[in-house]
Parts: C-alpha cells; sequence; structure tokens
C-alpha cells in the first residue's frame, strides 16, 4: 500500500513538473531576454567585460537555420538625428564656404559660397547655395560600406540612411563614426575647412586665387576591430543638387566632367546622355543602376571627376600623395559611375546628376585601418583657382578645345581691364577696341576692297551688256578689269576668316566668365544672361516672354552695315544673296535672343567700329582708267608695255593672277581633249578606208 502511494506521488510530482515547465511558466511567466552590448557600446561606455566582448565575437545566424550556433540579439545602434555646421557665410571669418552637415549618412546637406560677389537669382539677399539644391533623399558625400550594409538590411536600413556618431564638432572640423551591429567593424568620417587671414587689402585676392579656401577635406576610415581578416569596399556618393540657373537662356546645363591621371584627353557628360543610360536600361532603379555602374563606368585613376554648371563647379579629386605611376597601377577608386538624381522631362538637359565613387576591395587584417582623403572643391569657374594641383581642371572652364586658348587669353584681358577699374561694360567695349584695332590692317584691306568694287560696278555693268549671255568672255573680262584695278575679290573674306575663331573665342570668354554674373549696366542686372527690358504680356516660341533690347540694336546695326558699304547687286543671283544675306543676319537676331548680353555689348561696340572705320577710311583711290576693248578682243591676253630707261618699248606678258592661270589652263586641257577627239576621229574614218579598199580588190 506504502510502496503503491509513493509511486503514485512520483508519476504526479514528474507529470506536474513537466506541464509545468513546457505549458505553464513560458505561457504565464516568461523570462525576460538579456540583451548583448555590441562594441560601440563598450567603447562608448568606457568599461567592457569579457563576456560581452565573447559575446560580440558571436557570429549572427538567420533564425530558424539548423544546425546553426544560437541566435544573439544585437540591439542597432541608435544616435540622434542631427545638423552641424562647418565655415561660414562672412568671408571676413576667414571662411568661404559654409557647409551643413546631417548625421544622416554622415553626409553634406548643402555648400553655400561666402563671396559677397555671388548672390542667388531668385534671391539677390541670399548667398548662392551650389551644392545641395535637390528635392531627393540623396545627399553628398554619404558612404556606403559593403559589409556594415549587409548587416544592416536586416533592419531595413543602409549606412547611408541611418544615423551616425558625432565624435566631436567645431568651427573647422566635424567628425562622425558608425560601428557595425557586429561590432566588427567601424568607419569614421571628417569634414575639415581651411581658414586663411583676411585683411581689407588682400581679401579680394584671397577670394579670386586661394583654392584651398574653397576644398572641404573628407577624410574617410574604415578599422577591423575583430582579430580575424576581412575585406570590405566602400561607396562615395558624388555632388547633388549642384545648383542649376537661368534655364530659360543658358547653353551650359550639368555636366559630369572627369580627367584621367596622365591623360589629356577629359570627358564630359551631359544630363541628356545619362538619362539615356538609364533609359537604355531595364528593372527598378536599383537594378538600373547595377547594369549602369557595370557598362558605363570610368575604371582608370583619375585626377578629378565632378559636376559644373555654368559658373560653378564641384569637383572631388583624390589626395593621394603616392607617385603617379602608383596611382595609377594601384588606385583607390576602382570605378566611377554616372548617375541620375531626378529627371526634369520639360528640360532633359537640366535634369538633376551626379556620379558614385566605388573603391577597390580593402584587405583589413585584425585590428588594422585604412584611410583615404579626398578634396572636394566646390566654388567659381575662375582658372586661378581650377589651374594649380591637384585639381589641373583647364577643361572645367568651358573655353572648347580649337580656340580655346584664344577664349583663355581674352579672359586674361578682361580681368586685366576691369583690374584697372574699369566696371564690366567698359571692360568689354575696351576688349572691342582692342581686338578690332588688332585687326584694323584686314578691316582696312576689305574696306578699300568693297569701295573699289562699288565703284567700278557700272562698268562692269557695261561688260555683261556688251558679252550678253558669254558667261566665259564676260568672267575674263570682269577679272581682267580687277586685276588692272588691283582688286582682289576674294579679299573680303580674309578678314572675316580671321574674325571668325576671334568671335567663336569671345563667346566662350563671355559665356564663361563668372564676373559678369550680376554685373550691372543701366537697365542690365546681369551682364551673363539677357537684358530682359521688359516682360511681354504674352510668350513667343523659341524667344519666351522677356523683351530684349540690345539683340535688336545688334541686327539693326548689322542691317546700317550692309546698307551702307555692300556694293549694289550687278544681277539678279546678287540681288538674291543680298536677300539672303539680309535674312540671315535677321535670323542671327533670334540665334542672339538668349545670349548674354555682355556678348550683345562687345556687337554693338564692334558695329558701331566698323561704321565710324568705314567713313573714316573713305573709298580708296582708283588706278587711272583704261578704255574697254572691243567685244571681240581678247581682254585677259592684251600685253603690257614696259618702257626701259633708254627709251626702247619691249612688249612684255602680264602677271596673271591665280585665277586667270587656272582658267587658262582649263582652257587648254580643253583643247587638248579636242584635238584627242578629233585624232581619234580621224584614224577611225582612215581605218574605215583602208576596210573599203580591202574589200574592193
Amino acid at each position: 500500500m506504502d510502496h503503491r502511494r509513493f509511486i503514485t506521488f512520483l508519476v504526479c510530482f514528474f507529470s506536474f513538473s513537466f506541464l509545468y515547465t513546457n505549458f505553464v511558466a513560458p505561457r504565464f511567466f516568461p523570462q525576460p531576454e538579456i540583451p548583448v552590448e555590441t562594441a560601440g557600446q563598450d567603447e562608448q561606455d568606457g568599461d567592457a567585460s569579457a563576456e560581452d566582448a565573447a559575446a560580440s565575437d558571436q557570429e549572427i545566424s538567420p533564425p530558424g537555420e539548423e544546425g546553426a550556433p544560437a541566435e544573439v540579439v544585437v540591439e542597432l545602434e541608435q544616435n540622434p538625428s542631427l545638423q552641424l555646421t562647418i565655415g561660414s557665410q562672412d568671408y571676413a571669418s576667414g571662411y568661404f564656404l559654409e557647409v551643413r552637415l546631417t548625421t544622416k549618412g554622415a553626409a553634406i546637406e548643402s555648400v553655400v559660397l561666402a563671396d559677397p560677389k555671388f548672390k542667388d537669382l531668385e534671391d539677390q539677399q541670399r548667398q548662392v547655395q551650389v551644392v545641395g539644391n535637390n528635392a531627393t533623399e540623396d545627399r553628398s558625400f554619404s558612404t556606403a560600406v559593403s559589409a556594415i550594409d549587409a548587416q544592416l538590411s536586416e533592419y531595413d536600413q543602409t549606412l547611408e540612411t541611418t544615423d551616425w556618431r558625432v565624435v566631436s564638432s567645431d568651427t573647422a572640423e566635424a567628425v562622425f563614426d558608425y560601428t557595425s551591429p557586429d561590432g566588427q567593424l567601424k568607419v569614421t568620417k571628417a569634414y575639415r575647412l581651411k581658414q586663411v587671414e583676411v585683411t581689407e587689402a588682400n581679401s579680394q585676392q584671397e577670394l579670386r586665387s586661394n583654392a584651398g579656401a574653397y576644398t572641404i577635406e573628407v577624410e574617410l576610415t574604415v578599422a577591423n576591430l575583430g582579430q580575424s581578416a576581412t575585406e570590405v569596399t566602400y561607396e562615395i556618393q558624388g555632388p547633388v543638387g549642384v545648383v542649376m540657373e537661368n534655364k530659360d537662356h543658358t547653353r551650359k546645363y550639368r555636366d559630369i566632367k572627369l580627367e584621367f591621371l596622365g591623360d589629356d584627353d577629359a570627358v564630359t557628360m551631359p544630363a541628356k546622355k545619362v538619362i539615356g543610360l538609364y533609359g537604355d536600361a531595364t528593372g527598378p532603379d536599383d537594378l538600373k543602376r547595377q547594369q549602369v555602374q557595370q557598362e558605363e563606368a570610368w575604371t582608370a585613376a583619375f585626377r578629378y571627376v565632378g559636376v559644373d554648371v555654368q559658373f560653378f563647379a564641384a569637383l572631388t579629386t583624390p589626395l593621394d600623395e603616392r607617385p603617379v605611376e602608383e596611382q595609377t597601377a594601384s588606385p583607390w577608386i576602382e570605378r566611377a559611375y554616372p548617375v541620375l538624381i531626378s529627371e526634369d522631362d520639360a528640360m532633359p538637359n537640366a535634369s538633376d546628376i551626379s556620379f558614385r565613387m566605388q573603391s577597390t576591395t580593402l584587405a583589413l587584417k585584425g585590428h588594422s585601418s585604412v584611410t583615404h582623403k579626398f578634396g572636394f572643391f566646390v566654388g567659381p569657374k575662375r582658372s586661378s583657382l581650377l589651374d594649380p594641383p591637384p585639381l589641373e581642371a583647364e577643361q572645367v572652364l568651358d573655353y572648347g578645345s580649337w580656340f580655346g586658348f584664344i577664349a583663355r587669353f581674352m579672359h586674361t584681358l578682361l580681368d586685366t581691364l576691369h583690374g584697372f577699374g574699369l566696371p564690366y561694360v567698359f571692360a568689354i567695349i575696351g576688349l572691342t577696341v582692342i581686338v578690332r584695332g588688332c585687326m584694323f590692317p584686314l578691316s582696312r584691306k576689305q574696306a578699300i576692297s568693297a569701295a573699289r568694287m562699288k565703284e567700278l560696278q557700272p562698268k562692269i555693268n557695261e561688260l555683261k551688256a556688251r558679252y550678253g549671255d558669254d558667261k566665259e568672255k564676260f568672267a575674263k573680262a570682269q577679272m581682267e578689269l580687277w586685276r588692272k584695278h588691283k582688286i582682289n575679290p576674294f579679299g573680303g573674306c580674309l578678314p572675316l576668316l580671321f574674325q571668325f575663331p576671334v568671335f567663336v573665342a569671345l563667346y566662350s570668354c563671355l559665356n564663361t566668365a563668372v564676373d559678369l554674373r550680376l554685373s550691372r549696366f543701366l537697365w542690365i542686372d546681369n551682364l551673363a544672361a539677357p537684358d530682359a527690358l521688359f516682360q511681354m504680356p504674352f510668350s513667343l516660341p523659341f524667344l519666351g516672354s522677356d523683351f530684349n533690347l540690345l539683340p535688336c540694336v545688334t541686327v539693326v546695326l548689322f542691317l546700317i552695315q550692309q546698307k551702307l558699304f555692300m556694293p549694289p547687286p550687278a544681277d539678279e543671283q546678287a540681288e538674291i544673296q543680298q536677300k539672303m544675306m539680309n535674312f540671315m543676319t535677321i535670323f542671327m537676331g533670334v540665334m542672339f535672343w538668349h545670349v548674354p548680353a555682355g556678348l550683345c555689348i562687345y556687337f554693338t561696340a564692334s558695329s558701331l567700329w566698323g561704321i565710324a572705320e568705314r567713313k573714316l577710311l573713305g573709298t580708296g583711290a582708283l588706278t587711272p582708267d583704261t578704255a574697254l576693248e572691243d567685244a571681240d578682243s581678247d581682254v585677259a591676253e592684251q600685253p603690257s608695255v614696259k618702257v626701259k630707261s633708254k627709251g626702247k618699248a619691249t612688249a612684255e606678258p602680264k602677271k596673271k593672277g591665280f585665277f586667270e592661270r587656272l582658267a587658262d589652263k582649263a582652257e587648254e586641257l580643253q583643247k587638248q581633249m579636242e584635238e584627242q577627239q578629233k585624232q581619234q576621229a580621224g584614224k577611225g574614218r582612215g581605218a574605215k578606208g583602208k576596210g573599203k579598199g580591202k574589200g574592193k580588190r
């Protein structure tokens, strides 16, 4: 009996224990989970235990995987969302940039220029913001690290969207860091600005030539906190939201510019080309970016890569102190590729574009780190800022490849004239006087040639009436008449050939002269944009709604020049040509509608100079008149008479010009061909005669 009670007690006890342990306790009395602290938290607290360090070294396994170690629950590092500022908008403080930073991705929110000359076009009470004018979530210099992003994906976050920890911050420097959830990797990013000594005497010189004050130094360090070796890569987002000004009138939109080490060739990729690359790709945005990354990447070591607009540039350059050969053989950046930030459907060229830089694979040993430094230049496009190392970004100035040296010289001359105290509008007029003065010998020849041709027009009409429809004889007689009066019919084209490169170079110069921006004259608020006298109540196709007076003045002066100095048409063909030239002049005015007011001022001053020049030069004296030969005589073959000192006259043929010799050569060849044809025809008739004779025998 006692044994049965004892056995019953044991069965009930073990049954109750089993039910309580497996069903009752877990449901009604759950045990709280003890979180494992990460290495990042250990560093912040400054006191890490051996047990916590061992827990941080454990591998995180996905839940539910058979045979995997026990799941370690890791709390994600939570940092406050903050915005910091380094630099200042007051250039007297010694800073030429104000850089606003955000802890989200430890990225650059915006960059504002401190130079008081650079105001915002829309609101001239504010300084111009060169970087950060985008409406998207993209931020300049946000950084992705492959190994950390793989862990953050468990929390639907990335290193570019999560908040980093602020290590330190002051006016000149801000430092951020972030530790991976498993505590094995740590990435640190520092932004630094250079402060210069500014006085009233040197302020303008420093603002115009101190490239270091416009450069943000970015230092990126990736550290391996664990004992085992690992490999990681990082990606850096280039500048986004580069300011787009004067969209309706500018011919320069956002471009990606890149120059390689040891190579003079430069890459220029406009926004429209980037849109085409993403349009050719398929799938969602992330997949399109991957396709562009693989197919349209720049893999050679570069000197700089950046985004530029008409007057400003945002360029990134590696601050690598190794020799060029070593940089080329083992670059920090494996590839850079274009990125479409946001597309402008109405004006594709004005779309927001940028680029990303992907590093080479970093092999990190246990408790080791790698540091890379970059320079981020944000400033105006001046040769004094872009030419010096490490950028050496001459191509960013957009002077062109053919006549770039002329444009650069004119830009230097324009700045020199302004340096003498002249406002920019008078500096442009002074540049006009210098250019037209240098071309005065050619203009003089052109004026004399045009005046002589105008005086000879009645004689040319007489020759035309005399020779009628015989164009060959009329042409020879006309050439002889021009030769007799020392007129080169193509002499007027020579000044135009010399003026064309000057025109192209001057257009490039004035279109990229940043100092013309917001320079004023009379009703003109901005010499770097159309003058916009008033706004019309309607909008015209291509022209828009602004009425620009200077293009109209330029066209009127061009037409006056043609009316005053072009000879009257000798025939119907010449009349059609003149009408065509008038039409082209008016069409040129339409093309000038959107050019900068400074360029129109140059053409206005140049036209007034040309009119005054022609009036002062007069018509030029013709050679003594001689009687025209009879219609049947060969005018071009008349010999000239040379009188010797002894009084004997000897006939000496006149020296013929190039076109006369060319006509004679053509006539000689024609005669030879006619003679050959006659000889062949004669041989054919002789052969037929011989054949007939043989038949009769």
